[in-house]
């Protein structure tokens, strides 16, 4: 998560009062060390604040790590009734969508988690390179698609936002990735699938990392 996507959702969040969220379920959550240490500012620009606020903030993740309240799948149709029973109000469904095979299965089982008037707040990349964590499809909404894996919820806020970041940072500090490009050019027959990844990251370069954001409202 980008800080700037974290601020989009704290100021997203602030809209909603304690009723309206809590319990909330932090879908893919990673550790406490990756949000604590990692990316700090998802701790100090969107957790800390929940709490302050009096939100139960509840992290699910697949990996059995400190800092993981509940260990579930969000793809396993098994492992939705332990949610469940959690009776969320709210989820953040943050950089998810592009890591699993069917989007759309994991928005219906997002919908499936919560009763009538929960809210999702989803954050996917519009315009970011390959990722794998363990997977990347490539899937880069906008918010009309985004809005189409929701089915049975609509739209009550989004935007495509900057991050304010590009693959330039990452360059200036650790320039010497730049020979990964310049070794891997003038060699697209070893494997032109990762000859085009790389080329295309140089696009990057110049332009911004930008991100879909959404919030829903299950009808």
């Amino acid at each position: 998560m980008f800080e700037a996507e974290a601020r989009w959702l704290c100021r997203t969040l602030e809209g909603f009062g304690p009723q309206r969220l809590s319990p909330l379920l932090n879908l893919g959550s990673s550790t406490a060390a990756f949000r604590e240490l990692t990316q700090p500012w998802t701790e100090e620009q969107l957790f800390r604040p929940l709490r302050r606020r009096g939100i139960d903030v509840v992290h699910v993740d697949q990996r059995d790590e400190a800092g993981v309240d509940i260990r579930a799948d969000l793809t396993e149709p098994a492992d939705l009734p332990r949610l469940r029973a959690c009776r969320p109000r709210a989820l953040l469904c943050c950089n998810l969508l592009e890591h699993v095979t069917h989007p759309d299965l994991l928005a219906r089982h997002c919908l499936e988690l919560l009763d009538r008037g929960g809210l999702v707040f989803a954050t996917v990349p519009f315009s970011y390179p390959y990722h794998r964590d363990p997977i990347d499809t490539m899937f880069r909404p906008d918010l009309e698609q985004l809005g189409a894996l929701f089915a049975g919820a609509r739209l009550l806020d989004g935007a495509i936002i900057g991050a304010g970041r590009s693959y330039r940072d990452d360059v200036r500090a650790r320039p010497w990735i730049l020979l990964r490009h310049l070794a891997r050019f003038p060699a697209p027959f070893l494997s032109f699938e990762k000859w085009q990844r790389s080329m295309k990251k140089l696009y990057w370069l110049a332009a911004e990392y930008r991100i879909t954001c959404g919030v829903f409202e299950k009808l």
